[in-house]
């Protein structure tokens, strides 16, 4: 499951590279974004983008990554009864996303021994939530990697609090961010 979930996002960067002017797209201008499982796939995708030379990624945004699979950070260990996604949650999608893959970069991009010439990235972590210090330290390799990296917590939002109180001001503020972001980064 695993090298196929890489292999179909791989393909559809490349699909996009290729066709952006098709879409009204700029190839050099191209983003790549993903939250929770998603934030996994996007950071694995850039990843091998980076490995394989191309395509050029100009900016990427993570909300609630999963990006290790060691279960062994402070808010893995703290929040094991939180809505949504729990310490029991986490450790059957691991499980079965990864089974014998927990140590390779591209399954868990945390884990990459070079983060170096990726590129700029925003994370946004919730407060409550077993993957926030994933997301803490991913930033942190990324900004120790020279990668420039903007780490946005949100205060007493759980996993998934966009997505399941949309109306909540807490929420728009987080998609504004997340909008000023992209558009930043793309339309410098």
């Amino acid at each position: 499951m695993l090298a196929q979930v890489g292999a179909d996002a791989c393909t559809a960067l490349l699909w996009t590279a290729a066709n952006a002017a098709e879409m009204g797209g700029d190839p050099a201008r191209i983003a790549v974004a993903g939250g929770s499982a998603g934030g996994n796939i996007a950071a694995s995708t850039v990843l091998r983008a980076r490995d394989r030379a191309g395509p050029r990624i100009l900016f990427r945004l993570l909300t609630y990554p999963g990006v290790d699979a060691g279960l062994t950070t402070h808010s893995a260990r703290e929040f094991t009864d939180t809505p949504v996604l729990n310490r029991a949650v986490l450790e059957w999608a691991v499980r079965y996303y990864a089974r014998d893959s927990h140590t390779a970069p591209y399954a868990f991009p945390v884990r990459a021994a070079d983060l170096g010439g990726l590129p700029p990235t925003c994370i946004a972590v919730a407060e409550i939530d077993p993957l926030r210090d994933e997301g803490r330290d991913y930033a942190a390799r990324l900004s120790a990697a020279g990668v420039t990296t903007e780490l946005v917590q949100v205060p007493g939002a759980v996993h998934g609090f966009d997505l399941l109180f949309p109306q909540a001001r807490v929420s728009e503020r987080s998609l504004a961010d997340q909008v000023r972001a992209l558009h930043d980064a793309l339309h410098p």
